[in-house]
């Protein structure tokens, strides 16, 4: 092969190149275009009362322990529904690069006798970064349908959720009862009366 006739390939070859690099960075490929990003919340019964974004805070109420050293809390958030009686309803979302020690305590020693589960729950309110592939995940769940815990089959990352009811108001106190009234089946507070020879 001539010379002349080498340089002409190398050129072509690195026009080819240079232009196939240069669309590449234009024309992204399907699979690396950027996912839609999530809508607002669609919420079943109203937008909730608060949001609490404390993530130490929602840490501590979910898991009943405060998080390690080496465990960072990537998202945090709990939603409240509250009326003039107190707390209705309440959520929690959590994700978290959780240590060794965490993930033992969850899912090894399973601190809250969660059952393992075939897929992880749809949950309509959940905030926009709270998004996973099922499949990549490993699902532990309560046997009512509460708290889930997804822990990740290729890292440290757990994705966790729990969802319930407020407290109920409780029935009110039965009114005292009269200070000269002796309630039946009690000892009387008063001796008996002494009997004469």
């Amino acid at each position: 092969m001539n010379p002349s006739r080498k340089m002409a390939l190398a050129g072509v070859a690195a026009i080819s190149a240079v232009t196939w690099l240069a669309l590449s960075r234009w024309i992204p490929l399907a699979d690396t275009v950027a996912p839609e990003k999530p809508g607002p919340i669609a919420w079943r019964q109203g937008a909730p009362t608060d949001t609490v974004t404390d993530s130490e805070k929602i840490f501590e109420r979910a898991f009943w322990r405060r998080p390690g050293n080496d465990d960072h809390i990537q998202h945090a958030e709990r939603h409240e529904w509250r009326d003039a009686d107190g707390l209705e309803r309440w959520q929690w979302f959590l994700v978290v690069s959780a240590s060794t020690g965490l993930i033992q305590y969850l899912r090894d020693d399973n601190a809250f006798g969660l059952v393992p589960a075939s897929s992880a729950p749809v949950v309509s309110e959940a905030p926009g970064w709270f998004r996973f592939k099922p499949e990549d995940f490993t699902v532990l769940r309560a046997s009512h349908g509460g708290m889930c815990l997804m822990f990740s089959k290729s890292d440290n990352t757990l994705y966790a959720t729990d969802s319930g009811r407020g407290f109920t108001k409780g029935a009110p106190e039965p009114a005292p009862a009269a200070q000269g009234a002796q309630s039946p089946g009690r000892i009387p507070s008063t001796p008996p009366p002494k009997l004469k020879p």
